[in-house]
This record gives C-alpha cells, sequence and structure tokens, in this order.
C-alpha cells in the first residue's frame, strides 16, 4: 500500500459515526410483511451456517463516506465462542477480540487506535455474527422469486435470508423495523457439506453507512 494501509486518518472519522449508525437503526420504522411463509420444511435454513469449529482468513476493505482501509481478518468459531482480529498486511495485530454465542458481552483483548472507538468492537461482532451463525429461534420459511426465503424473527429484529440454488444467500437484517443490514454471499464453493462463499459483501444502512467486502483467503475446519 503506498498510502496509509489501514486507511487509519480517514478510518477515525469514520469509527465516530459506529454509535450513530446503531442509534440510526434502533430508531427504525415497521419492516416487510407482504411474503407468505408457510413453514414447511426449513432445514436448509440452517445450511448456510456452518456447524462445528472453523476458522475463516479474508481479505476485508471497509468502505466509508471518506474513503477506505484495508484489513487481513481472521474468524476463528465452535458453537460455544467466536474470535475474531484484524491485521495490517504486515502482521501487525492491530485489533482481537472474543463473544460467546449466539450471544453476549464481547471481551476486547487488543484494540489500536482508532479501532477503540466505542461501538466498534460490539458492531464488529454484529456484523459477525450475523454472517456465520444462525438466528435465535426456528424460522418460517417459503419462496420468494424462485429462492427459499427464511424468516427468523425476534423481539426488535427481523432477518430474511434468501438461498439460491447454488447455495449463496443474501441476509437482510431489520432492526426495529428498518433495514439496518444488508450481506450477500457469491462464488460459493463446497466445502464439508456446506457452500462457502467466495465473497461476501456487507452493507450497514441509515444516514451513516458503510461496507464491508470480504474476499476469502482459507476455509478450515479446526475441529477434526
Amino acid at each position: 500500500m503506498t498510502t496509509d494501509i489501514l486507511g487509519m486518518k480517514s478510518l477515525r472519522r469514520a469509527l465516530r459515526l459506529f454509535p450513530v449508525i446503531f442509534l440510526f437503526a434502533a430508531c427504525a420504522g415497521p419492516g416487510p410483511h407482504d411474503i407468505a411463509l408457510d413453514g414447511g420444511d426449513c432445514s436448509s435454513c440452517q445450511e448456510i451456517f456452518p456447524n462445528g469449529g472453523w476458522q475463516f482468513v479474508h481479505e476485508i476493505i471497509f468502505r466509508f463516506g471518506q474513503g477506505e482501509g484495508s484489513f487481513l481478518g481472521i474468524v476463528a468459531l465452535d458453537d460455544r465462542e467466536l474470535r475474531c482480529a484484524l491485521t495490517t498486511v504486515e502482521g501487525l495485530t492491530v485489533f482481537a477480540a472474543r463473544a460467546p454465542l449466539p450471544a453476549g458481552e464481547v471481551q476486547v483483548e487488543r484494540a489500536l487506535p482508532p479501532l477503540d472507538k466505542p461501538g466498534f468492537a460490539a458492531g464488529l461482532v454484529a456484523d459477525l455474527r450475523l454472517l456465520f451463525t444462525a438466528p435465535a429461534g426456528v424460522p418460517r420459511c417459503g419462496w420468494r422469486d424462485g429462492k427459499k426465503l427464511c424468516r427468523w424473527e425476534n423481539p426488535g429484529l427481523l432477518e430474511d435470508i434468501s438461498i439460491s440454488q447454488d447455495g449463496c444467500w443474501t441476509i437482510q437484517a431489520f432492526t426495529g423495523g428498518r433495514l439496518a443490514r444488508t450481506a450477500r454471499a457469491s462464488a460459493c464453493a463446497a466445502h464439508d457439506g456446506y457452500a462457502i462463499p467466495g465473497v461476501i459483501s456487507l452493507r450497514a444502512s441509515g444516514d451513516a453507512s458503510y461496507e464491508l467486502q470480504m474476499r476469502l483467503v482459507s476455509a478450515d475446519r479446526s475441529d477434526k
């Protein structure tokens, strides 16, 4: 990288907006209820979330209004805990945290400025839980545009996941009834019984929006 490897100056400005993002999402309006869900066989809804122990490594580009920053991201998870880290291309760990699954308080183990801003750790872990772990409860399911549609409804949170024939998916998360996150998987390939995305894009909606573009470097089982 010829200029600031992490886009640190721009990233500092963006991270000041993290609390605004979550406040905006929490003050949202009504969500979508226009799709008939028959509550039939919803077993395929769980299959996009790998079970057991896994470690994923991604090249991550974080885009926001003022610019972008690049990281190498490591996510390790099992049935009980999620651990994550962000490093520079030279291998310096600038952020590390762990959190219980499916929910619980985030424990920050390392956070160099500007990644120590309030709301950053909680927001990052929330995004990773959205991408890698199934929502709480039992979904209802149906079909939309030839794709399987799975819907989880929990207090204050609704998640719609549509699954295409190749196993790739789109997630829409509504907080307080308004769209807060949209995530899309592409270039999926079979791996140990799961369709693992080669690319994931996640967009946070609202006045202060951002986007994560994640390109898979490796996906490995850690429980074998």
